[in-house]
C-alpha cells in the first residue's frame, strides 16, 4: 500500500480557509496584545513595563503579518 501524498494543495477553496484561519490567528494575536496593554500599568508598579511592551510589539507584529498573509493568501484562492 502506498500512503497518502501529503504537500500543497491547489484546491481554491482549502487555500481559502487556510488564508481564513491566518486571519483568525491574527486577530487573536490582536487581542493578546490588547490584554498585555490593559494590564500594563500594573506592571509599571513593580517596573516590568519594559518587558510588557516587548510582548505587546512582538504579538501586534505577528498578528499584522498574520492578517497580512491570510489576506494574500485568500485573494489567491
Amino acid at each position: 500500500m502506498s500512503s497518502p501524498q501529503v504537500g500543497p494543495t491547489n484546491d481554491p477553496a482549502e487555500r481559502s480557509e487556510n488564508g481564513t484561519t491566518l486571519i483568525v490567528v491574527g486577530w487573536m494575536c490582536w487581542m493578546f496584545m490588547l490584554l498585555v496593554l490593559f494590564f500594563e500599568p500594573a506592571a509599571r508598579r513593580f517596573n516590568k513595563s519594559e518587558i510588557m511592551a516587548w510582548i505587546g510589539g512582538v504579538l501586534g507584529v505577528v498578528g499584522l503579518a498574520l492578517n497580512i498573509m491570510g489576506y494574500v493568501v485568500r485573494k489567491r484562492a
